[in-house]
């Protein structure tokens, strides 16, 4: 699936250098390391063919210049008036998503009707609600500037893994922009973007020769459900609600299809599923489920504890459902199970600790507990 985000590419491109003495200096950009978000390689095809085309800018500049008076205009581009000189930024990209791996190429572009020195940088915001990564810068492309010059571009790419990373569900793309007059001329305004472009701030550095600002692309949807690992949690935990809204999508997997769990399952792994007859299959099949998603999402060992209290207390209700008699040897069973998948991550169990369990039941029983 490929998805526009704004904008196109012209035509001409200047050379691109990383940020020099000459150029105005751009804010410092902190990313936040987030699992499951990783810089890639942009795609060469993604890059800009050449310059965006001045004609772009006929009907107006988003930051303006002031108006020259006689005898101090700047050094247009051909073709363009000294009273619109002006700059406006751009940006652009592509999504692609497989399963719940996504490719985000991004590029943003200023153009400029007068020669000038320029910075600028373009990052990737999490603007998914409920991340704990919101608002924050979770990737950037390496930064241009120019002197003398009138176009720039940054561009860059990420793989958000869906399994492991809180968030991506939105994202916005960033661009931060310092613009510099050679001739000492004044910036009055920063005035109406092209479609679907935001500013994110305050430009500042109005009525001076240098002026910053910085530029979104509005909130983009990347086609990963929100908030996974909070629906996987609310799956896994302790208690007879999240069982029964696991049990719900067990039975009807669609209910939470566009999270793609791992629903597979081998049951009591090490020990029989239904130990003296007592039906603990399906507290072993949720503990998998835990298990197999948390290992995904590489965040397990920071779970287990939990995972193994609720397959504890899964086995404890489902002994609270037989009757008196049998009950203590179904608690014994669920302890020892319990125990198996603390110490060893799986329910091993020896025959002579489900003998020891049959111990507790009643003659009449012949060693099996009677069905509820």
């Amino acid at each position: 699936m490929a998805l526009a985000l704004l904008g196109a590419v012209g035509h001409g491109l200047p050379a691109q250098a990383a940020p020099g003495a000459d150029a105005p200096s751009l804010p410092d950009r902190a990313v936040t390391a987030a699992p499951g978000v990783s810089a890639e390689k942009p795609d060469a095809a993604k890059r800009p063919a050449g310059r965006r085309s001045v004609a772009e800018l006929a009907d107006g500049s988003a930051i303006a210049l002031r108006p020259p008076a006689a005898g101090e205009a700047p050094r247009m581009v051909t073709g363009a008036r000294p009273a619109d000189a002006g700059c406006t930024p751009y940006i652009s990209g592509s999504i692609s998503k497989v399963g719940l791996t996504v490719r985000i190429d991004y590029l943003a572009e200023v153009l400029c009707n007068f020669y000038l020195a320029g910075a600028g940088q373009a990052y990737l915001i999490e603007r998914t609600s409920g991340s704990p990564y919101n608002g924050q810068v979770v990737a950037a492309a390496a930064p241009f500037s120019f002197v003398n010059d009138y176009y720039g571009y940054s561009y860059g790419a990420v793989i958000i893994d869906g399994r492991v990373y809180d968030g991506g569900a939105q994202i916005e793309v960033g661009f931060n922009l310092a613009l510099q007059t050679l001739d000492g001329g004044i910036w009055i305004g920063c005035l109406a973007l092209p479609n679907g472009l935001r500013y994110l701030g305050a430009c500042s550095g109005l009525g001076t020769s240098t002026v910053s600002a910085s530029v979104g692309s509005g909130e983009i949807s990347t086609g990963l459900a929100p908030n996974r690992l909070a629906v996987l949690e609310s799956l896994t935990s302790p208690g007879s609600g999240s069982y029964d809204a696991w049990n719900v999508g067990r039975f009807f997997p669609e209910t939470y299809g566009a999270y793609q769990f791992d629903w597979s399952t081998d049951l009591c792994t090490g020990a029989p599923d239904n130990p003296l007859g007592f039906t603990f299959e399906s507290a072993c099949a949720r503990h998998d489920f835990g298990y197999r998603n948390y290992k995904a999402a590489q965040r397990f060992e920071a779970n287990k504890d939990r995972l193994d209290l609720a397959f504890y207390g899964d086995m404890q209700r489902v002994c609270a459902n037989y009757g008196d008699a049998v009950r203590p040897a179904c608690y014994a069973l669920a302890t020892v199970y319990y125990e198996a998948v603390r110490i060893f991550g799986f329910q091993r169990v020896t025959p002579e600790q489900i003998d020891a369990a049959a111990d507790l039941l009643p003659a009449t029983t012949s060693g099996k507990a009677p069905r509820t």
